[in-house]
């Protein structure tokens, strides 16, 4: 077995793990050995290829991890930079009402508010400029302001984006400011050691034990041999997300660990909803989104936002069958698209559980979420038939197409009754929670600085520590409490 001492091991490279990495780095530049150790491939932007076939391999089983029931679709980045290097780089930042409910000591909205802007600033998050809103945008803009509605600009953290469209395969020119172009490159340079296709099963009294895999082609190997490893650190970070985090402390069996571990799991259950305009809208064309709207976020605890995915994700989100679906899929250039994003509520039940020492989510989609997802498919439609399409493809309805004469009765054509679990789309990119923060050991798994309790050695920096759903795109969230624990360990440091 292969042995590895350092000082600092941090499992994980996404928005967590690559933000603790850049905050522990001048660690290294004195002389101490800071690994970071990630299950996926190191690939630089050069390899993308923006190919739908090519694109799910940056992917945790290829885009296929769904829910114990199989009802939602998780969709997790699977490489060096995390879900990162997949996303659309859509910065949010976090309702300060939400954490006031988390009522973390020390954690308060001042702190991160001023975390926020300066992590803003490093990776280059801005509001995009007119030339590139795209007509699908400037369709969603004109349905919302049609409608009264607000409509908000989406800030996003891109550098000399050539608006490729497809960013959720990867951006091929690195324009994208995520973990895999700014942090990591930040903390190689400061002598941080990178370890990909590396594997962790478990961690337990200063150690961690996993399986080195080799390098796929194409990518940056690291350079040890494949097969067993023993890492041993006086640190260990854990950063591999809601599942990885969640998964290698439950194979790990620590005594005295929270009954919390795996729960209160939130992911933002949501739909990709369309509707066909009579003129090509081409939505595949630059950048894919740029405007959103609160409008029902308080009352209905949703989010409405643009969109735009290549053809095989857009075919699983329709309806219909057989000729009926090949027939809708012809119009896939006069499609308008919308994201709908659900607040879910944070309770125990909904956890990270182990199926042959694989975390699985056990998840039970509530009747406030699902009368959530409803109506905001009635508010979608609404928008769609205000900015000017005739048909609108909504998945819990009595019809797989909406015609413009069935609006005046949308609250009886869109609802629960309709609303099938397993046989509608489901998705979710946003999971969060499972070793949330607090301070009774009994609700909570790490405290107010993410070290797991009773176990001063081992530390958490990602989606996992989440309490509650952010109600928005967390990764920002999510680099701001990974900073803010890596300075504690930097400021605690002997």
């Amino acid at each position: 077995m292969k042995k590895i001492e350092c000082d600092i091991l941090i499992i994980g490279s996404g928005a967590g793990g690559g933000t603790a990495a850049r905050v522990l780095a001048p660690l290294a530049q004195k002389g101490q050995r800071i690994v970071v150790a990630d299950v996926g491939p190191f690939y630089t932007h050069e390899h993308f290829t923006q190919r739908e076939i090519e694109g799910v391999d940056l992917l945790w089983d290829e885009g296929g991890v769904f829910t114990k029931d199989g009802a939602i679709n998780i969709i997790m980045g699977r490489m060096v930079g995390g879900s990162t290097g997949i996303y659309t780089g859509v910065t949010f930042t976090v309702p300060p009402d939400v954490i006031r409910t988390w009522a973390i000591p020390g954690l308060t909205y001042d702190d991160l508010e001023k975390r926020f802007a300066r992590i803003k600033e490093a990776i280059n998050a801005h509001v995009l400029p007119d030339n590139f809103v795209n007509t699908n945008n400037r369709l969603f803009k004109k349905g919302v302001e049609k409608l009264g509605w607000p409509c908000g600009s989406i800030v996003i953290n891109v550098k000399d984006c050539q608006q490729q469209g497809f960013c959720n395969l990867g951006c091929t020119v690195g324009a994208k400011q995520g973990t895999l172009e700014v942090e990591i490159p930040q903390a190689i340079k400061a002598g941080v050691e990178i370890i990909p296709n590396c594997q962790i099963e478990a961690v337990g009294g200063n150690k961690a034990w996993g399986t080195l895999a080799p390098a796929p082609p194409d990518s940056i190997p690291s350079k040890h041999e494949p097969g067993p490893v023993e890492f041993s650190a006086k640190k260990i970070i854990l950063a591999g997300n809601t599942f990885g985090t969640s998964g290698i402390l439950l194979r790990s069996k620590l005594s005295g660990m929270s009954p919390a571990l795996g729960g209160y799991v939130t992911v933002h259950p949501s739909h990709t909803v369309f509707g066909i305009h009579p003129e090509v809208v081409e939505g595949f064309r630059g950048f894919p989104k740029t405007y959103y709207s609160t409008q029902f976020t308080e009352s209905h605890h949703y989010y409405l936002e643009t969109c735009f995915y290549y053809p095989f994700v857009a075919a699983k989100y329709i309806e219909g069958w057989g000729v009926e679906h090949k027939k809708i899929m012809r119009d896939y250039r006069k499609f308008m698209a919308i994201l709908i994003l659900n607040h879910d509520q944070a309770v125990p039940t909904n956890r990270i559980v182990l199926q042959k020492g694989v975390p699985v989510l056990d998840y039970r989609i509530s009747k406030e979420s699902i009368q959530s997802l409803c109506h905001a498919q009635r508010s979608a439609a609404r928008v769609f038939f205000a900015a000017g399409c005739d048909r609108a493809l909504l998945p819990a309805s009595a019809k797989v197409v909406l015609k413009r004469e069935d609006e005046s009765r949308l609250e009886e054509l869109i609802g629960p009754p309709y609303f099938i679990l397993n046989k509608i789309s489901i998705a979710s990119a946003h999971p969060q929670g499972g070793c949330r923060m607090g301070t009774d050991p009994a609700t909570s798994v790490t405290n107010e600085w993410g070290q797991v309790h009773g176990y001063p050695w081992l530390h958490v920096c990602d989606s996992s520590l989440l309490p509650s759903s952010t109600h928005v795109n967390p990764y920002l969230t999510i680099m701001a409490l990974a900073e803010r624990n890596a300075e504690h360990i930097l400021e605690t440091w002997k």
